[in-house]
């Protein structure tokens, strides 16, 4: 069975914007950490609401994950994962209960704000790593137990609303001055232990169902190229132009994205109806 296009989307642009999303997610994970796959995530939610690509992507990056490790056996520094982890566990639960909070909201509202606070969540990323691409120095807190704690915990709560933790933890391990191999490493490794502790609040809140599973299964074989694509550009190419292009691509399809939603009417309250009591002659 075909994937579930959304009423008022054109096929084409779909699988367009899914079978791109595909790559540069198995691009990025295996060249480059994951930072600028940020991009996919605007990307999927142009062609489908914010919690069908929340359940999509959760199941793309865990499959991507597995893949892209095995490029990166042993390469990582085990001394700044330790602590990382622990952040990373209690950041997913804090974003657990802001997703449960929306799920009282009407649907219509949902959909809307989530728009906006993933968008924004890509954008304030995407601001993030092209300061640091520019030369400016990104204060952050030094390599620690406490700051690696604090520093997973935010990256935790973004990647439970967003999928977009990468830069957060990108920066942290710059800081760190870690070598290039180690950093993607490193970063996989996170990924691959943390990406699946958010399946089960997915699950839960139906955005991982029967129908993401089938729509996913379409694009998971772009996955292997898209790995296969990354670790050879890590290995062979400056990262830098692929960089430039998908931070570009990533904050236009976002600041689309949110100034859509805000410009959106917020759906109509339900009409109350009054009862008026019959007056007596």
């Amino acid at each position: 069975m075909l994937p579930t296009i959304p009423q008022g989307i054109a096929p084409w642009w779909y699988f367009f914007c899914i079978s791109a999303a595909m790559l540069i997610t198995g691009i990025s994970k295996a060249g480059f950490g994951g930072g600028v796959g940020i991009l996919a995530i605007p990307l999927m939610t142009l062609v489908m609401k914010p919690a069908e690509m929340i359940g999509i992507m959760a199941l793309v990056l865990v499959a991507t994950d597995v893949l892209a490790n095995p490029h990166f056996i042993g390469e990582y520094d085990w001394g700044l994962l330790r602590w990382l982890l622990p952040g990373a566990v209690v950041g997913v639960a804090f974003g657990s209960i802001i997703l449960f909070q929306l799920k009282a909201m009407p649907p219509q509202r949902v959909d809307r704000v989530l728009k906006i606070m993933i968008g924004s969540i890509c954008l304030a990323m995407v601001a993030l790593q092209a300061a640091r691409l520019v030369g400016f120095h990104i204060p952050t807190l030094p390599p620690h137990p406490i700051s690696s704690f604090i520093i997973s915990l935010i990256g935790g709560i973004a990647s439970t609303l967003s999928h977009a933790a990468g830069p957060i933890i990108a920066v942290y391990l710059l800081e760190a001055r870690v070598e290039k191999r180690v950093f993607v490493g490193t970063s996989l490794f996170y990924a691959l232990l943390i990406n699946p502790i958010k399946v089960p609040t997915y699950l839960w809140l139906g955005y991982i169902n029967p129908a993401t599973l089938r729509n996913s299964i379409w694009f998971l074989p772009l996955l292997p190229i898209g790995t296969l694509t990354g670790a050879w550009m890590n290995r062979h190419l400056k990262p830098t132009l692929f960089t430039v292009i998908m931070y570009v691509a990533a904050a236009g399809t976002a600041g689309y994205m949110v100034t859509k939603a805000l410009s959106a009417a917020p759906p109509a309250a339900r009409p109350t109806t009054s009862v008026t009591a019959p007056t007596t002659p």
